[in-house]
């Protein structure tokens, strides 16, 4: 088993085969995330989600260009879209993939402009995982997955 080096989040896929939906939105004044990262909207402008977020946009397209109102793209969250991340879990020896994974809703951590699947908390779901990334093997520490926002967490709904 492998150590995988811990990367920003992604999107991986759809379930139809199509591009991703895209929509464009005004970025939030003092904003600094990074492609890859989950947002959602605040007063109808773009802002970076925090850990354990229990409402979700999609997820960056491009890096913020901290300037307010500036054009923002977004991946929008929604029945379609497949994402990948590395999961996470502050126990490194609990910090693997394992197949049984699959199917589990955990929640969203946010460290240093990156987001991961946090196996740590149960809790606070926003992700449920579709299966181990291809890229990765089960076992592997910090391993990726594939996951999508829960239906509860999409801030725009269902949209499926």
């Amino acid at each position: 088993m492998a150590t995988i080096t811990q990367r920003a989040a992604r999107v991986a896929n759809t379930i139809s085969g199509n591009s991703p939906e895209v929509k464009v939105f005004p970025e939030a004044a003092s904003q600094s995330f990074k492609a890859g990262e989950f947002v959602y909207l605040v007063s109808g402008k773009v802002t970076v989600c925090a850990s354990n977020g229990t409402v979700i946009l999609g997820m960056a397209v491009a890096d913020a260009s901290g300037t307010t109102d500036e054009d923002c793209a977004v991946y929008i969250a929604n029945g379609d879209t497949v994402f990948e991340a590395n999961i996470y879990h502050s126990t490194v020896g609990s910090a693997v993939t394992a197949i049984t994974d699959v199917g589990v809703c955990y929640a969203l951590l946010v460290s240093s402009n990156k987001h991961y699947v946090d196996k740590e908390d149960t809790d606070n779901d926003a992700f449920q995982v579709r299966r181990i990334s291809p890229k990765d093997i089960v076992g592997d520490t910090y391993g990726r997955v594939e996951f999508q926002v829960i239906a509860s967490v999409r801030q725009l709904g269902d949209g499926s």
